[in-house]
């Protein structure tokens, strides 16, 4: 019994290991259909996570996706995993349901995510060991949740179709100013602009290109204010007090035409500003505020000219808990006072206090 019991699991790691290196293409129907989670909360309440696992679950059946994005906040409660192998304990419940679905999966950090006994840069070097991670084996910076995801044709393993960037947020403090969100780093932009050089040099312009990252830039804010969106807007932008340059940098490289955030858990709203979509998540934790839950679901589908010329369209929408598809809905303006970007709480609040400590312990880490 022991040893079928040997066999059966050395066969199952040897598939689920295949599985992860496989080049990511999209698939027979010539589409790449995405589940993007967010703010899953996990380890605040073990009972409670049973149900967010649930939801895991009922969804991926449901759309049986090519891919899941994991975008930010997906492990919280750092009281419950400051021990340790406390995060590693949580990261497993959390990418349980992808693993019994056997999908590949990217996982970006959020402002929660390192509260535990790793910090980022440990959680990078764990998501490399995970078969499942396309994390292993995806150019990025090292020690880093910054990386992108190539998604081949499916008629053509080496013809690049879409291109999947993930970028790391961090916690507060954005380019020298602490009382802020986290926000995409000048280190990461210089970087974002090699890799997008390289893309366009090897690949061409017609590569479509969507971005999944945690805490929303302030042109979410700007849009919020000023433009039309879609979907719902229940609370503030919780998005950096000072801005990066990082939607300068993706206007003038031209490639990213979509990127898709979390952080405010109410929020799932969406809109086109200055051309580029900008998309909240829908909210996924049961242990995480708000009471609508669910997943984004994005789908790419591959397209060709009479001349053979591949190009990429996208749609998206959100499946609730309930496996209610809700779509994107008619755009509207925003009613009442606009507003601007602030950390919950005022600068000198016990939140903001603890997440400086966490995050400058650990930011400069890196060297470039």
């Amino acid at each position: 019994m022991q040893k079928l019991l040997i066999l059966l699991s050395l066969t199952f790691f040897l598939s689920y290991a295949a599985h992860s290196n496989h080049t990511l293409q999209f698939n027979k129907q010539g589409e790449f259909v995405i589940v993007q989670f967010t703010d899953l909360h996990f380890c605040m309440n073990t009972t409670i996570d049973l149900k967010t696992q649930a939801l895991q679950k009922a969804i991926l059946e449901k759309v049986k996706p090519d891919f899941v994005a994991i975008s930010g906040d997906g492990i919280s409660g750092g009281f419950v995993h400051k021990k340790k192998g406390g995060f590693e304990k949580c990261w497993k419940s959390m990418l349980a349901p992808i693993v019994d679905a056997n999908i590949p999966y990217a996982y970006t950090l959020g402002n929660h995510d390192g509260e535990g006994d790793l910090d980022r840069f440990h959680i990078a070097k764990l998501e490399e060991t995970h078969p499942l991670s396309v994390r292993k084996g995806s150019e990025g910076i090292p020690n880093t949740l910054n990386f992108v995801v190539p998604v081949y044709s499916s008629q053509n393993k080496t013809r690049l179709a879409a291109n999947v960037w993930v970028f790391d947020t961090n916690y507060v403090g954005c380019d020298g100013l602490e009382n802020s969100w986290g926000c995409i780093e000048k280190y990461q932009l210089d970087w974002y602009d090699r890799q997008s050089k390289k893309i366009k040099g090897k690949h061409g312009k017609d590569v479509h290109h969507i971005a999944f990252l945690h805490i929303p830039i302030p042109e979410y804010m700007e849009m919020y204010n000023n433009g039309e969106f879609y979907g719902e807007m229940n609370e503030g932008v919780g998005c950096p007090d000072i801005n990066s340059g990082f939607f300068e940098r993706v206007k003038k490289n031209g490639d990213i035409s979509a990127m898709f955030v979390g952080h405010d858990h109410t929020n799932n709203m969406g809109g086109f500003y200055k051309g580029v979509e900008l998309v909240y998540g829908q909210k996924s934790g049961h242990n995480s505020s708000g009471k609508i839950r669910g997943a984004r679901v994005i789908v790419l589908k591959e397209n060709y000219t009479k001349e053979g010329k591949l190009y990429v369209t996208r749609k998206h929408y959100v499946v609730l808990e309930s496996g209610e598809v809700v779509e994107n809905g008619p755009l509207k303006r925003r009613k009442g006072n606009t507003q601007t970007c602030k950390i919950p709480g005022g600068p000198d609040s016990p939140f903001v206090m603890k997440m400086k400590k966490l995050f400058y312990t650990t930011k400069h880490a890196i060297r470039h």
